[in-house]
Order: C-alpha cells, then sequence, then structure tokens
C-alpha cells in the first residue's frame, strides 16, 4: 500500500462523520402556531433560550400559520420541539414513529375544570331547539384547528345528528374566541362554539348556554424524532425547568391561557387524553 493511500485510509477512520458534523451546527427549531392576539413568538422564546443552554446548541424559534400547519412542518423536518394545542397533538400522535410526546404543563385542577367547550346562542331556548330549527341558524366556530371552539364542540354536534358543515344554515370561522362569541352577541351568527372560560369571563344577558363539554386537557408538547434531536434529554430539561429557569413557564402561561397558573411541567398522560377525546362523542 502506497503512503498516500495508507494517509487516506487513516484519515477516513478517524475523520467524524459529514453527517455528524451538520446535525451538531443544524439550530433546533423550536415553533408553535399563530393565534389573533397572542405574541407566540415572544411566548416560546424563553423555552428556546433554555433548551440552547441546557444543550449547548443553537436554537431558532419559528411561527407557522395554524396547528395543523405545525404539525406539517415537523413532517417535513421543519421543527424539531413545538408547542401544539389538543388538535395539533392528535394529529401527530397518528405518526409515532417520527413524532416523540414531550411533558405538559401541568394546569392546576380548578383551572384544568374551567377550560371546556361550550355552545351558546342568541334567540334560541336550548339545544332541542337547536335541533329543531338547526337548518335556519348561522353557526360559528372559532376555527378549524380550535379545540375548545372547533373539534371538540364539532364532534359533539356530530354525535348528535347536526354536522356543523351542512345541519346549519350556514358556518363561519371568528378566528379567535372572542371573536366567536361577540358574533352572537351583535348578530352576525346565531350559535357559536368557543372556551367556557371566555363565555363566563364576558356572559351577555341574551345569551344562552346550550351545552358544556367536559374538561379539555392541554397539549403535550412534541418532538420530531430524527438524528441530532434529542427528544429524551429534551423531556427530561423540561421537567427540570421550573427549577432551572422559571421564565419558561411563564411566557408559556401568556400565550397560552389554557395553561392557567401552571409552574411546571409533567410528564403526558397519554390515556387520559385519549379517555377524554374520546369522552367528546
Amino acid at each position: 500500500m502506497s503512503f498516500r493511500l495508507l494517509l487516506a485510509c487513516l484519515f477516513a477512520a478517524f475523520a467524524p462523520p459529514v453527517f455528524a458534523e451538520k446535525a451538531a451546527n443544524t439550530p433546533w427549531i423550536v415553533a408553535t402556531y399563530a393565534y389573533p392576539g397572542r405574541d407566540r413568538i415572544v411566548a416560546i422564546q424563553p423555552l428556546a433560550d433554555y433548551l440552547a443552554k441546557r444543550g449547548r446548541h443553537p436554537v431558532q424559534v419559528r411561527l407557522f400559520s395554524s396547528p395543523t400547519a405545525l404539525v406539517e412542518a415537523m413532517r417535513n423536518g421543519q421543527a424539531d420541539v413545538v408547542v401544539p394545542n389538543l388538535h395539533a397533538y392528535l394529529q401527530a400522535r397518528r405518526d409515532v414513529a417520527h413524532m416523540t410526546t414531550l411533558p405538559v404543563p401541568q394546569v392546576p385542577a380548578v383551572q384544568a375544570d374551567r377550560y371546556r367547550a361550550v355552545l351558546v346562542a342568541r334567540g334560541v331556548e336550548s339545544f332541542a331547539d337547536m335541533r329543531a330549527r338547526a337548518g335556519q341558524l348561522r353557526l360559528v366556530l372559532v376555527g378549524r384547528d380550535s379545540a375548545s371552539g372547533g373539534f371538540v364542540p364539532s364532534r359533539y354536534l356530530r354525535s348528535q345528528g347536526l354536522d356543523p358543515g351542512t345541519a346549519f344554515a350556514s358556518v363561519a370561522y371568528a378566528g379567535s374566541h372572542a371573536s366567536a362569541l361577540q358574533a352572537v352577541v351583535e348578530g352576525h351568527a346565531d350559535v357559536a362554539a368557543l372556551a367556557g372560560d371566555v363565555y363566563s369571563a364576558t356572559p351577555a344577558a341574551d345569551v344562552t348556554e346550550l351545552w358544556r363539554s367536559d374538561p379539555i386537557p392541554p397539549g403535550p408538547l412534541l418532538c420530531r424524532a430524527a438524528v441530532g434531536v434529542p427528544c429524551q434529554s429534551f423531556a427530561m430539561w423540561l421537567l427540570e425547568a421550573h427549577d432551572h429557569d422559571p421564565a419558561v413557564m411563564a411566557a408559556l402561561r401568556v400565550g397560552w391561557p389554557e395553561f392557567g397558573d401552571a409552574t411546571m411541567f409533567i410528564p403526558a398522560d397519554i390515556g387520559r387524553l385519549s379517555e377524554v377525546v374520546l369522552a367528546q362523542d
């Protein structure tokens, strides 16, 4: 073997793989979805900074247009750690080979009990009245990806024989819980689905509550299972975040009111998440 060939073999044997060097230099992407009136980039920045410090690794933050777009970004490798809502979590859990469930904020019991979906109406006396007159009523939802203002009440309506897309005179999306309620108050819609705590905080004398769901759990954080993305380490660091950096949860609480006064992360109860979602049917 020539001296040059020997040197080439030695270099190949001891040089670090190119993909390992690339993974070490590629920033982790911490991401979430946009919501009106909430600066979600500010809300996840302390989380990103914390993971960067614990992992001694560069981190970037990104914002996607919706919970569905957020999940799609993970599937396409454009997001590594995400703060989803329950709808996004349920979409992502179908792809268990590429997604890892991380811890979830521990919402105090009293506040967790208040996070429910409601159906409210103006000029409608009861759920039975709504069912009888559905074809003449205008329905407004918060959004297709919303948990309390979207899929939870929609699934309940379907279980009662009322498909939101066909049973009502029209269906519209308000974009926020406050806007959905305002649409009914101002007479732009007859029935609205939204978060129960938003309705309770701003009740209107001529608006009637027709239905209230069981408590809705928040969706756990998610991690993209891939080379160079240490999901198990992320999980451990999140469980320790309240000791190392309380600002992480403080910022998340501002971005997600459903987290209530949570101060720490706990392991996600996957069984309970499945049971609660099925209970809405």
